[in-house]
């Protein structure tokens, strides 16, 4: 792939802040305890959701079950987070209806910030790779890195460790094909113990796929790729609580794309060739000190670089993210503190590919924060912490914006009774103006006056436990103040839009039986901007506006080598939004959208593993609420709508285990 001609960088000295005062938050996770008593191999890829009561996890094998192909496929089930789009290239991320652009979103420690192309996401992961993946609902921990405004997303891959169990050397082939692109992918993944010491995975994996068809036989135009990842880490196990952990991915994707990938073929979205390229590297050190509650090290050194590059006009836009994170946990008197350090430095080019002067922006945030959780009593937990960031950012036009201040978060969990439990918190969260989107760079500028943004985020919730049963109710009022976005609609020019706010509740009854778990959650939640909605048109990455949503993850084991899986998606029609800059109003209408899957680990064949997932049983034709709404019928609006979901797509995968 061709690259810009980068201009030399210097990582600025850092300054590191002080006296923290002890102020508070509330985080509630969900964990659950997988029996692995039957796999001594099975991977913990759990997918917690923290400050949420009724979304809490995905169990163990989830992902791998499941065939997860894209993020849509990883959040599946999950009512607080949405995946609008059908090409997994352009796929963006929700939580509670804010965009991805108020999120901070990381893997393995790894902040994946800044925009190349706004047709497309932010985050492209592999599923293979993945251990588990914490989701942060709403500002909330100090711990959650600089700006997480709507929460933060963190994903986890896989150690050697994890693969190995008692053995020194291990292999996984795996293959699988989907019907409905007619596509295949492939990976092997190889792991091993040098000594007791060193142990090392390496994996690839490629996939092909052609384009996808709707419910009603429909080709989507635009939806193939070809996909590769390389994916290694090295992990050094050492005397006296020691460890480091080295990792490098390279994912590479093109294909024919339309020109908005997001958007519906028109006359005005032609296909055009797209590479995607994404490097990560990352070094991982630990040091839980032996006999001390006092000492556990953890820090992390990471390098990002996200490429995309379309040859028809010869553009490329790169966003370049370094930075580190140094904490230290400390466990004293009922309290566990967690205190450190982060930085990030985000360099956004764009222009022509070879080009001596692209357009150049950089942003970069330091910050210190201190979290901790006191065990006040018996039955009462209190959380509380504070961050201190200082922003700065220059753009292409040498406007220089700062911003400094705090960010204090409380709360609190209180048991009535062994089975009753009420929890609650205040969170704040500042962000600092950041680079642009590189494809908008030629054309972009800035309000020189634009303010930080600052998010407020309260949370209440409450469950109750009845024999097998959970119950679970949340409410929940975020609101961003002095959001940063362009002028309505789609121009690129940047200014303070006003306050965003993410309000609504969420009901959940979760069952955990010997055999059978299930699980039912239902969120209410609306987004607006000074009152008016929010919708994916309008306001690009900032959020959406969603039906009511009924999610149903339900799971059976069968026998000791058989399981099922039914995961339901129910999202209510929402009508006569009004969208000012069109000055009309749009419906997004609502949808049911059915999965299943059966698992089967043969007792006669040690170390197969067969898995067939249907995705879209029903063949339901829908739009789904976080791609662009339908504005087709507005006079002058031809061709302003999102892909339709793919149709009913047979997936079949076969894994073997040496």
């Amino acid at each position: 792939m061709q690259r810009l001609m980068k201009p030399a960088t210097l990582l600025s000295p850092l300054a590191l802040a002080a006296a923290l005062a002890p102020i508070s938050t509330v985080a509630q996770t969900g964990t659950t305890e997988s029996d692995n008593t039957e796999n001594p191999y099975t991977i913990a890829e759990e997918l917690v959701v923290i400050g949420q009561p009724v979304d809490s996890l995905l169990g163990s094998d989830e992902l791998e079950r499941r065939q997860a192909n894209d993020l849509d496929d990883i959040f599946s089930g999950v009512t607080s987070v949405l995946v609008g789009g059908s090409v997994g290239a352009a796929q963006k991320i929700y939580v509670r209806n804010l965009g991805e652009d108020t999120l901070n979103i990381s893997v393995d420690g790894a902040t994946q910030s800044g925009v190349t192309y706004h047709h497309t996401g932010r985050i492209t992961i592999e599923p293979e790779l993945l251990k588990q993946v914490h989701v942060q609902v709403g500002a909330g921990d100090a711990t959650s890195g600089p700006g997480a405004l709507g929460g933060a997303i963190k994903f986890e891959t896989k150690d050697p460790a994890d693969l190995l169990g008692n053995d020194n050397l291990g292999a996984i082939l795996k293959t699988g094909y989907f019907s409905n692109s007619e596509g295949t992918k492939n990976s092997a993944t190889v792991f091993g113990r040098f000594n007791n010491t060193f142990s090392a995975m390496g994996s690839y994996v490629a996939s092909d796929q052609d384009n996808m068809e709707d419910a009603d036989g429909n080709e989507l135009t635009g939806t193939n790729s070809e996909q590769e990842l390389g994916f290694v880490k090295l992990v050094g196990d050492f005397n006296g609580g020691h460890r480091v952990s080295l990792s490098h991915e390279k994912l590479s994707e093109e294909g024919e794309k339309l020109m908005r990938p997001e958007w519906g073929e028109g006359p005005n979205n032609p296909l055009r060739h797209l590479e995607f390229d994404r490097a990560t590297s990352t070094v991982q050190y630990e040091w839980d000190k032996p006999d001390s509650d006092l000492v556990f090290l953890d820090a992390n050194v990471y390098l990002t670089d996200f490429e995309i590059y379309r040859p028809w006009d010869n553009y490329m836009s790169s966003v370049e993210t370094t930075g580190f994170t140094f904490s230290n946990t400390s466990d004293a008197a009922n309290h566990s503190i967690e205190y450190g350090t982060d930085y990030r430095d985000d360099e956004v080019l764009a222009g022509e590919a070879g080009a001596a002067d692209p357009f150049v922006e950089t942003s970069e945030v330091l910050g210190v924060f201190v979290q901790d959780n006191f065990q006040a009593t018996d039955t009462l937990l209190l959380t509380f912490g504070i961050r201190y960031d200082e922003f700065e950012a220059v753009d292409k036009e040498g406007n220089e914006f700062t911003e400094e201040g705090f960010s204090p978060n409380a709360g609190f969990s209180y048991d009535f009774t062994r089975r009753l439990t009420l929890s609650g918190g205040y969170a704040e969260a500042l962000r600092g103006v950041e680079t642009n989107d590189g494809f908008k760079l030629f054309g972009t500028t800035n309000d020189p006056d634009l303010k930080a943004e600052r998010a407020k985020n309260i949370e209440l919730g409450l469950d109750y436990e009845i024999g097998r049963f959970l119950l679970s109710a949340g409410l929940h009022d975020t609101t961003i103040e002095d959001v940063i976005g362009n002028e309505v609609p789609w121009s690129r020019h940047y200014q303070n839009l006003g306050d965003l706010e993410s309000e609504g509740y969420t009901l959940g009854v979760t069952y955990s039986g010997e055999r059978l778990f299930s699980k039912w959650s239902f969120l209410d939640t609306t987004a607006k901007i000074d009152g008016e909605p929010v919708t994916r048109y309008a306001y690009g990455y900032l959020g959406t506006s969603t039906g009511n949503t009924l999610n149903i993850d339900t799971s059976y084991q069968m026998t000791s080598t058989v399981d099922i899986g039914w995961i339901a998606t129910i999202v209510q029609d929402l009508n006569n939004l009004y969208v000012e800059s069109a000055e009309a109003s749009i419906d997004k209408p609502g949808y049911d959208v059915h999965d299943l899957y059966a698992h089967w680990e043969p007792s006669a064949m040690d170390g197969l593993s067969l898995t067939l997932t249907v995705k879209n049983v029903l063949n339901e034709e829908y739009l789904d609420h976080g791609s662009i709404e339908d504005f087709t019928h507005v006079p002058g609006y031809d061709g302003v709508v999102g892909y339709p979901a793919p149709g009913r797509d047979v997936r079949l995968s076969l894994a073997l285990r040496f």
